[in-house]
């Protein structure tokens, strides 16, 4: 079975970006729904072509009763069929987050992460693939620029992340449901999609269109035209994302060159002389090695930051910063405090790896690969902000 609109997007992501070397397992998280029916029918597809060993998993939130019973159906005769290994769970959610303190989509995410991440720790898979599309990068751009977001925020999702990676994300809806009616494949359409509970759900169904009909896009015309926005946008998150990768670069160079003294401070006034997009990023580097260390620590907003540049600006101040730290300029320097004792996860403290933070080590040529672990890699570690979520 050739998936003839998806498959060349699955080719150039695992050539390109989603890239993982042959001889490898990658788990591929399977809801019953179109998009995670379609990519795995894809992967199966592809995989004695690019050397992978291809496993399901699957999570039911004990939520949907016979509807979720049956989605769990689905899949399982999928992968009997498709004779792909699958890891299946039933969880209690409602219980697990009330004990846990989580809520709503937040809450479920950060479960099904910890399944999909334990199920990948099991089969020693290198990569955990889920089924994000143009449609989902489109509305993920949208919302973030509805809370408010800066470069990295407008890049969307990532086509990679870690363990973590989305194929599919120059692939539209309308691409998925094509190929599956064309070869008589069924999935799941999940009742919740269309409660306007949930924010994805009001932007998919009520944003979308009303942007499609503000721009007078005929009736007839409007799958059409709601594709090439979605194809558009996916291509500029991509371009973001590149631009936000040489800032990047750029700002850590810079911070370099702004640090003086012990403990470490910033030099205000090069601070000040720098482009707005660059400083910003600069501040949030810095805050990234000098404030609170670990994955768990929170970001800098977009308030913090303009409450930086007024004080950069005038050559002193102090700007109330997340976790009771504060950022003080005095005498033409930048410190970032903490009121009282160093706090949990401040460099010199232990420092937790979050459990659904799987890394994924890859080396290539005579290097070996590394199943997914939960422990922490060396390497960079992962920057979080409220906009970094999003869902399995």
């Amino acid at each position: 079975m050739r998936l003839r609109r998806l498959e060349p997007v699955l080719r150039r992501a695992l050539r390109g970006p989603c890239h993982v070397p042959a001889g490898v397992t990658v788990l591929v998280a399977v809801s019953g729904g179109a998009d995670s029916t379609a990519l795995l029918v894809a992967m199966a597809s592809l995989a004695r072509e690019f050397g992978l060993s291809v496993r399901a998993a699957h999570l039911h939130h004990g939520l949907r009763g016979a509807d979720a019973d049956a989605d769990l159906l689905h899949v399982r005769a999928l992968c009997e069929r498709l004779q792909i290994p699958l890891a299946a769970a039933r969880w209690d959610c409602t219980a697990r987050m009330k004990r846990r303190g989580l809520s709503g989509e937040a809450g479920l995410r950060t479960l099904r992460r910890e399944f999909l991440v334990s199920a990948a720790r099991a089969s020693r898979a290198v990569a955990i693939a889920t089924a994000h599309t143009a449609d989902d990068q489109l509305e993920t751009v949208l919302m973030r620029l509805s809370r408010g977001t800066g470069l990295t925020g407008l890049a969307g999702m990532r086509a990679r992340h870690g363990v973590w990676i989305k194929p599919l994300l120059h692939a539209t809806r309308a691409d998925v449901e094509r190929d599956l009616r064309q070869h008589g494949v069924r999935w799941r359409e999940d009742a919740s999609n269309a409660s306007p509970a949930w924010t994805r759900n009001r932007v998919r169904h009520g944003v979308v269109p009303a942007l499609l009909d503000a721009l007078r896009v005929p009736a007839g015309r409007a799958t059409e035209r709601r594709e090439r926005l979605a194809r558009r946008v996916a291509v500029v998150a991509e371009e973001l994302a590149s631009a936000g990768r040489i800032v990047s670069r750029l700002a850590k160079r810079a911070l370099d060159r702004a640090l003086v003294e012990t403990p470490p401070a910033l030099d205000a006034r090069k601070l000040g002389k720098l482009e707005v997009s660059l400083r910003r990023a600069v501040l949030t580097e810095a805050w990234r090695r000098l404030g609170p260390a670990g994955t768990a620590a929170p970001g800098l907003t977009a308030r913090h930051l303009e409450s930086l540049a007024r004080c950069l600006s005038r050559g002193r101040g102090e700007v109330a910063l997340p976790g009771g730290w504060n950022a003080r300029i005095e005498r033409s320097r930048l410190r970032f405090v903490f009121p009282t004792a160093a706090p949990q996860g401040h460099p010199g403290a232990s420092r937790r790896a979050s459990r659904a933070d799987a890394r994924l080590t890859v080396r290539y040529g005579r290097a070996r690969s590394r199943a997914v672990s939960g422990r922490s890699t060396p390497g960079r570690r992962r920057r979080t902000t409220p906009h970094d979520h999003t869902p399995a």
